[in-house]
């Protein structure tokens, strides 16, 4: 285009060149205004991102606002409910290496639209399922769904910003977790009990998903992989991806306390509401409330902490690890280790106090999320910025398969089984319940405690073992402390490599930019040269006597 602005410089008068100046303009203005439509586009793939990593977490937490009427009404025990929370990790195990290899190789945006498509008709056609199983089969299904989403949206948003911008952006995207989550607590719980039917929750987030899957094929952008660093690098076989994923030091690091972290968010999540309802229920004054309206509000301020505190942890997070990265480069590992660190011991001043008044626990509750949440959004930018971004697709979704299937998912299924384990032990002390005990330990994995004589419209927790199934509960939940205090210091020995490790990918991209611009530069030069010294291509000839290729220029 340049060539051909030139030319008709040269041949055109002074009103000629004013005419061309201002097709100039308009194309300059044409541009500009291109370069604003994909500024918003960009912005709005984000958000689309937000809005359904928002819904996902709605829906795998609102379970926990109403389990305990789903475990009345299909007969659940524990360890049954604990199984809701934690099938999906099946087909999850099956799909995520795929979709993440996939997702570094082919179009980002396509697997999103089926993966959510799908997730949203297994949601809504689990509502209807009358019976435990066939409930539970159908919420596993939405591992596909998971799979399709949680591994693509971080590298879709790495690949379209990059540094500091990126960081803010990826704490926007990892609002939705606590944030969702909590809304879903409330809303899951507001909508059951307005209905008087669980089942109408859970068909809230499924309208959701249908409307996400619109507003990504109308406006979701799919960048080049690794755009945001100026460069464009070649993938590689997915042999070489478990290689270096296997001997990268600050990705298993991250790996391993991410992973402990989201075993404690999964325990505390999942059994949270009906723990504390549980512990107001053993109190005098907490008899003579409804016990529905009692897990309502219960759930409603849960839901509000988890929200309030998932904000101010993501938001206080982000900004200490953007402002202080500059001076000190391992600030991030050291914010999120000392963060999950300092709530330690606030979780477990809740846990033993949520048999006493409702204030000091939500106070420690409040303050212990706090500080667990500083980590969200740090711990996703550590894994960007450390990986190469043609592996980056591949590292999300091994990790989150490590997350799900070590941490959120698996230890809702652990609590409840600890805690069915635990209730013989703590039963009151009759001579005859030794026997008992020892029968209900041996049972089998999927025998239900639950009695069907019980009216669960009139109480979905029974009164009658209130304080025995609270203490059991309470023995499974500090075991989920131990495993909190390894994500700690797995995060602070994450500072030990990630200088390294982000030096290199900083150098590999600057090499792969600089052979991108040689290569650009090369290109210019050739068609520069065509243009002016055209060749035929039928004057091309060689001479074996003379050797090297001669040309005749027209």
């Amino acid at each position: 285009m340049d060539a051909g602005i030139d030319h008709q410089l040269a041949e055109t008068s002074s009103g000629g060149s004013e005419k061309v100046e201002n097709v100039q303009g308009f194309e300059n203005g044409r541009i500009q205004v291109e370069s604003k439509k994909q500024s918003r586009l960009k912005v709005a793939t984000v958000c689309i991102l937000c809005f359904f990593n928002l819904t996902y977490y709605m829906d795998r937490f609102g379970i926990a606002g109403i389990l305990p009427s789903i475990q009345c009404d299909l007969g659940a025990s524990d360890k049954q409910g604990g199984l809701l929370q934690t099938a999906f990790i099946v087909p999850y195990v099956i799909f995520s290496p795929v979709v993440g290899y996939l997702g570094d190789r082919n179009s980002r945006k396509l697997i999103l639209v089926a993966g959510i498509f799908f997730w949203s008709c297994a949601t809504l056609t689990a509502s209807f399922m009358p019976n435990l199983w066939s409930f539970i089969l159908l919420r596993s299904l939405t591992g596909v769904g998971e799979a399709c989403f949680s591994s693509l949206a971080p590298a879709i948003i790495s690949d379209l910003y990059a540094s500091n911008v990126r960081s803010k952006f990826l704490a926007i995207y990892y609002f939705a977790i606590p944030v969702g989550s909590g809304l879903g607590y409330i809303v899951f719980a507001e909508v059951g009990n307005a209905t008087n039917d669980w089942r109408w929750g859970l068909r809230v987030t499924p309208i959701f998903g249908f409307i996400c899957v619109v507003l990504i094929l109308l406006f979701l952008q799919d960048p080049p992989r690794g755009e945001s660093e100026g460069s464009r690098m070649k993938t590689t076989s997915w042999m070489d991806d478990i290689k270096y994923f296997a001997t990268h030091g600050s990705y298993i690091w991250i790996s391993v306390a991410s992973t402990a972290v989201a075993f404690i968010a999964g325990a505390f999540g999942a059994w949270g509401p009906k723990y504390i309802t549980l512990g107001l229920i053993t109190q005098q004054e907490g008899q003579t409330e409804d016990i529905g309206d009692l897990l309502g509000r219960v759930s409603l301020i849960f839901g509000f902490i988890t929200v309030v505190t998932g904000l101010m942890g993501v938001v206080v997070g982000s900004l200490m690890g953007t402002k202080l990265r500059g001076k000190y480069p391992t600030i991030d590992p050291e914010i999120c280790g000392f963060g999950v660190l300092a709530s330690v011991p606030l979780i477990f001043a809740m846990t033993v106090l949520a048999s006493g008044p409702e204030g000091p626990t939500y106070i420690t509750f409040f303050f212990g999320q706090w500080f667990l949440n500083l980590n969200w959004a740090l711990a996703t930018d550590m894994l960007m910025y450390t990986i190469v971004p043609t592996r980056r697709s591949s590292a999300k979704a091994i990790q989150i398969l490590l997350n799900h299937v070590l941490g959120d998912a698996g230890s809702p299924y652990i609590i409840g089984l600890l805690s069915d384990a635990f209730k013989p032990l703590v039963e009151s002390g009759h001579s005859s319940t030794k026997t008992h005990n020892a029968t209900t330990i041996s049972s089998s994995l999927w025998d239900s405690p639950v009695a069907r004589e019980q009216d669960c419209d009139l109480s979905p927790i029974d009164v009658t073992t209130a304080e025995r199934d609270f203490t059991a509960l309470q023995y499974a939940l500090f075991i989920a402390l131990f495993i909190q205090v390894l994500g700690a210091f797995a995060f602070i020995a994450t500072s030990w490599t990630i200088i390294d490790d982000k030096a290199e990918v900083d150098r590999v991209a600057a090499l792969s930019q600089r052979k991108d611009r040689n290569s650009d530069q090369l290109d210019s030069i050739v068609d520069l040269s065509s243009e002016k010294f055209p060749v035929s291509i039928s004057t091309i000839t060689t001479s074996e006597q003379t050797g090297p290729i001669s040309t005749n220029v027209s």
